[in-house]
């Protein structure tokens, strides 16, 4: 780029004016530190100098159309370096977000891989240690005490039947979703529409307990899915607060809003019987786009 900037020069002093302007746009993707890079701006500045310096002549003679191109060949010399700068800088931080957000998923993934080995480990692994242990000794009483073996027999089975339970619920816990889990998964599909997501008090849903963000995980999900296919929305946000009766949720998009509402339609009624199984409350406001409120009762998940 130094080669050009001196080419340039050379051909201005030969009458060529404005070749300086090729090397403008690039200076701002020099992988440069910061420091460096205006560094290397203010050579570039001294360059477009000589430039300006050698035709102020030409400047002084020259027409009104030709001293107009003039200036805007100035302007962009001038300001394309920062602009691409400016550019690369927000190319750069997005690719470090997309970076993150995939070494979070991992995380996510890791972490609720540990969480089910130990559950594994710590419940059924002890439990089938136990069967394995009763079973050897019903063995052992069947040809010596087999009058006892009926004993270990009901032990077992009550064991196995505990551990049945377990697994159970070790099931149910994979099916829980957080909410910050289903949101980072949703965001990908909303991008993917060109739909622009926003949030407010995440971190409050955060403490929520686990039953509660799976139920209005699932309503995001549900919500999301019908924004992208019927709403032609571009902006949508989601409203997460708690007050000293309610958790409460809301999801606004900017979209057309429903034509009809039909509470009987399947993305509905699935959301309005979440709701009812706490005791909740879900609300539709259609107008400015549509507005989607879920509300359950603090008290409901105290008593639990």
């Amino acid at each position: 780029m130094i080669i050009q900037l001196i080419i340039s020069v050379i051909y201005q002093f030969l009458g060529m004016t404005g070749l300086f302007i090729f090397t403008a746009w690039q200076i701002g993707f020099l992988s440069l530190r910061r420091d460096r890079f205006y560094l290397f701006l203010g050579v570039y500045y001294a360059f477009c100098f000589i430039n300006i310096v050698s035709t102020t002549l030409w400047l002084v003679q020259g027409d009104a159309q030709s001293i107009g191109s003039l200036l805007i060949v100035l302007l962009f010399a001038i300001f394309s370096p920062l602009v691409s700068r400016s550019m690369n800088e927000s190319i750069y931080r997005t690719t470090q977000l997309n970076r993150e957000n995939k070494r979070l998923e991992a995380l996510i993934r890791k972490e609720e891989r540990e969480r089910i080995a130990r559950d594994l480990h710590d419940n059924l692994g002890q439990s089938f240690s136990i069967i394995t242990l009763k079973t050897e000794l019903a063995q052992k009483l069947l040809a010596k005490q087999p009058e006892k073996v009926s004993q270990e027999l009901t032990e077992i089975a009550q064991i196995s039947r505990n551990n049945l339970q377990l697994v159970r619920q070790i099931v149910n816990g994979l099916e829980n979703r957080s909410i910050a889990k289903a949101l980072l998964e949703e965001e990908k599909l909303l991008s993917a529409a060109s739909i622009y997501l926003s949030t407010e008090g995440e971190e409050i849903a955060e403490n929520w307990p686990i039953e509660l963000q799976t139920i209005f995980a699932s309503c995001i999900k549900e919500a999301f899915t019908n924004i992208i296919r019927h709403s032609k929305a571009q902006f949508v946000q989601c409203v997460f607060r708690q007050s000293n009766q309610y958790y409460e949720l809301s999801i606004h998009d900017n979209g057309i809003g429903f034509l009809t509402i039909d509470p009987t339609s399947h993305g509905l009624s699935g959301m309005m019987a979440r709701m009812k199984e706490k005791n909740g409350t879900f609300d539709i406001i259609n107008g400015d786009g549509t507005k989607l409120h879920f509300r359950i009762p603090l008290e409901e998940e105290r008593e639990r």
